[in-house]
């Protein structure tokens, strides 16, 4: 199962390499707010996981420019998520406030997030 899933997400990570994602197209206005609101989010990722790059073509398709943190390239950013989060999973989507960070580990979390919020 485990060869199938790093298959899968090979694939992916090729499929995703080739094949562009179109934003949604959006008055000027709202791009320099969306601007400004995906530079306080964090997208810790693994390059070959399937659920990690749905949601990374998910935030292109929607026009956000999220801050992308791979995990296996740099330590620094896996310690990051584990001693922040919690937890060494992928991917998670850290939303930064004013004093507080959320972090959303569940891919179906992400999305709900992603989707009420843009």
């Amino acid at each position: 199962m485990k060869i199938t899933r790093q298959l899968q997400g090979f694939a992916l990570h090729i499929a995703d390499r080739l094949i562009p994602v179109k934003p949604v197209v959006r008055p000027i206005q709202e791009l320099n707010t969306l601007e400004r609101e995906s530079r306080r989010m964090h997208l810790y990722l693994a390059t070959n996981c399937p659920s990690s790059i749905s949601i990374k073509r998910h935030c292109k398709r929607l026009g956000l420019r999220v801050v992308e943190k791979d995990v296996r390239r740099v330590d620094a950013f896996l310690n990051e998520l584990v001693h922040g989060g919690g937890a060494p999973r992928v991917p998670c989507l850290r939303v930064d406030g004013d004093k507080t960070s959320d972090w959303l580990y569940s891919p179906e979390a992400i999305l709900e997030y992603l989707e009420r919020r843009f």
